[in-house]
């Protein structure tokens, strides 16, 4: 198995599954390479998406990404900051939100940023079964493309975990599979200041940083507890968000889209760092 970078691909109960926080970019898994009598999946030949976690460059340049969204509170607030630093961004939306704030996703297309898909409900893609992780994907695109009105290419599955079933899928629709390599730090930590400092010290030329502008699966239950918990913690990533442009730029880097970071020449673009 190759090596990607710091950690590796590695694969539980038969199917691909695929951990968060790894680097790297490398081809997705030939979908016809397990294709059997059971299969669910269309054409499972057009193999040729990427599983990326961050782009190995020299370019002076990062992405910063936001998930779960678009959130009525949240969303306007992360646009607010990013129009102020003139910082264009990579949103990860579930279809679901997509589908209830069909304005706010015209909002951030507007403003140029992209959206990708990061599936219909937010289920957990690595214990779902075929027919739901169809589901989650292909819905999810759906409603995203419906209401941002540009088409859907890159995927980023739930706790950056999926499996088998979800490459099959995303295979015919050539989406690239979009991970991070840099994250808020600890879920615990309540401090901006705390927060930005770990983004901005491990963020460097070709990482993609995840963030959020949505509270996931508790979109569905946004009265409870652990909903508002969730959302405490979005709103100390939202105070870090000035520290975190400022931070990264202090170190010499541009902030870019993650579709910006994929078009850098193809000879570094595929090296593992």
């Amino acid at each position: 198995m190759r090596r990607l970078g710091r950690r590796q691909l590695f694969a539980l109960g038969g199917g691909a599954v695929l951990g968060a926080g790894l680097t790297g970019v490398v081809p997705a898994a030939d979908p016809a390479a397990s294709s059997g009598a059971n299969d669910e999946i269309d054409n499972p030949k057009r193999g040729g998406q990427q599983v990326v976690w961050s782009v190995a460059t020299e370019r002076p340049a990062a992405a910063l990404t936001f998930d779960d969204g678009p959130h009525h509170v949240l969303t306007p607030r992360v646009l607010a900051v990013l129009d102020r630093y003139d910082v264009p961004a990579s949103f990860f939306m579930m279809g679901h939100c997509a589908d209830t704030h069909p304005e706010l996703v015209a909002e951030v297309v507007a403003a140029g940023h992209e959206v990708g898909n990061h599936s219909w409900r937010h289920l957990n893609l690595a214990d779902a079964s075929a027919s739901e992780t169809r589901t989650e994907i292909e819905v999810g695109a759906r409603k995203i493309e419906a209401a941002a009105g540009v088409p859907v290419t890159m995927f980023r599955p739930p706790r950056g975990r999926l499996n088998e079933a979800a490459l099959r899928v995303l295979a015919p629709l050539r989406h690239d599979v979009v991970l991070w390599s840099v994250t808020r730090g600890a879920l615990d930590w309540r401090s901006p200041a705390k927060v930005a400092a770990n983004v901005v010290s491990k963020t460097g030329p070709g990482d993609i940083v995840d963030l959020h502008d949505g509270i996931g699966r508790w979109t569905f239950d946004p009265r409870t507890p652990r909903a508002a918990e969730l959302l405490d913690r979005r709103l100390v990533e939202l105070e870090a968000l000035p520290r975190i442009i400022e931070g990264i730029r202090e170190k010499g880097l541009d902030l870019v889209r993650v579709s910006d970071l994929l078009s850098s020449p193809p000879a570094l673009k595929n090296q593992a760092r």
